[in-house]
């Protein structure tokens, strides 16, 4: 069985990183500072900067808004928890039915250290 976050993790997550990187580059911003804040290297910016890495999917408008806003909140510095910001954004591609899905479950419906209905007090 595949997991819908593998499909997440080798399709969807580069699509939006690249994405992402040219629109904080749009922005103004430097690779090297894009780099740092993606936690990536500035090898990786450069190769989703010139499309050389990433996209192997159309996103819809909706989701290119979507990054947008997750680029205007790092630029203003209000993005809380990076990791649910880009799972949101990897469950919109996924809603779209771009993407062949198994039917498996989401990740984030179930437990997991990340997801917000659940208190991190909980889990110790």
């Amino acid at each position: 069985m595949k997991l819908p976050c593998e499909t997440g993790v080798w399709l969807i997550l580069p699509c939006i990183r690249a994405c992402l990187v040219q629109e904080l580059i749009i922005k103004g911003l430097p690779q090297k500072q894009v780099a740092q804040m993606l936690e990536i290297t500035p090898a990786s910016v450069s190769q989703y900067a010139s499309k050389k890495r990433g996209c192997k999917i159309e996103l819809d408008t909706e989701v290119i808004g979507s990054i947008r806003e997750l680029a205007d909140d790092m630029v203003a510095e209000r993005v809380g928890h990076m990791g649910l910001r880009m799972c949101d954004i990897c469950m919109q591609v996924r809603s779209g039915g771009l993407i062949e899905d198994d039917g498996g479950p989401c990740a984030r419906t179930m437990f997991c250290n990340i997801s917000p209905q659940h208190d991190t007090e909980e889990q110790i």
